[in-house]
């Protein structure tokens, strides 16, 4: 009679065959192994492109805003000095405020028209991708080119009074020259938040429309409860990148007014402190709390459209 064996004399566990790697099964980790290594390795020498011109630049602008830099004389460390300076100074006040009525006059309405033309040229079944073509082009061009055109179009005997038959000169007064720039903003940005909106629309389940529609709902209602709901994410995104080109704009000011007549907007002052006043520390300051303010503007954007989804 064979004696019980006991709990800790156990025998250990049978290995099943169909768990053992075979040799094929070791050859492709192997292989897996070895692409990802090569991938790894490519990779190095655009990750080290970026290290050295973006991710370097960006702490050192964080660095020189601590001290004052003149590009003539070596760095003196001047603390928050740079902060405070701009925390009472109305010129950069007023480049804010500037920036922020770009920004909205040009980038909510482009969002909005956008968004109705996608919905109508939804319904297009002939000729779309030469619509497409048509509103993206401008998107496409640069701004520098599109400026030096609408310089011509704002001219006081230019197409736009000679069409309308006004007799306004655009970029000479303060009443009117933020008003060019945001026209020739959002004829210049639609195109890109209409392709965006277009991809949206595309990806929307046609089975919730026609419920809606068997259901009695009319235009409207199919818009504002299916439709408008159902592209938030896409909505979040043009949003949050609206923000960011707002704030990044430069050439149009540049070319149209050289932010004269209440258009100069911060990207222009950080660059006239930097490099017609020497003033590098105090430029770097302005670009550490643009970086702020465009974090907690897209922080708060992402928590409202979190919030309307739940």
């Amino acid at each position: 009679m064979t004696a019980p064996t006991r709990p800790d004399q156990a025998s250990p566990p049978a290995v099943n065959p169909r768990h053992r790697p075979s040799g094929a099964g070791i050859r492709r980790r192997r292989r897996v192994h070895r692409r990802d290594l090569l991938g790894a390795l490519l990779s190095v020498p655009a990750l080290a492109l970026f290290a050295v011109f973006a991710i370097y630049p960006g702490l050192r602008v964080f660095y020189l805003s601590l001290f004052d830099y003149s590009l003539t004389a070596p760095p003196e460390f001047v603390g928050l000095d740079n902060f405070r300076f701009l925390a009472t100074d109305p010129r950069f006040r007023e480049t804010v405020l500037n920036s922020i009525f770009y920004t909205v006059g040009t980038y909510l309405p482009a969002l909005v028209l956008a968004l109705l033309l996608a919905i109508v040229l939804r319904r297009m079944t002939a000729g779309l991708g030469w619509v497409r073509l048509l509103y993206f082009l401008p998107v496409a061009t640069s701004w520098v080119a599109i400026a030096v055109v609408w310089r011509l179009v704002l001219h006081p005997d230019g197409l736009l009074n000679q069409t309308l038959g006004l007799d306004v000169t655009w970029l000479s007064s303060s009443s009117s020259a933020r008003w060019a720039l945001v026209i020739m903003g959002v004829w210049k940005e639609t195109g890109f938040f209409l392709i965006l909106f277009l991809a949206g629309l595309a990806r929307l389940p046609a089975e919730v429309h026609e419920a809606a529609l068997v259901d009695g709902a009319n235009a409207w209602q199919r818009f504002w409860r299916v439709t408008f709901p159902l592209l938030k994410p896409i909505t979040a995104i043009c949003t949050i990148i609206a923000v960011i080109r707002g704030f990044q704009s430069f050439s149009p000011q540049v070319v149209l007014t050289d932010g004269a007549f209440g258009t100069e907007v911060v990207n222009q002052f950080v660059y006239k402190t930097a490099f017609e006043s020497a003033r590098m520390g105090r430029a770097s300051a302005v670009a550490v709390l643009m970086f702020a303010l465009l974090i907690a503007v897209t922080m708060v954007q992402l928590r409202v459209f979190r919030r309307e989804d739940s």
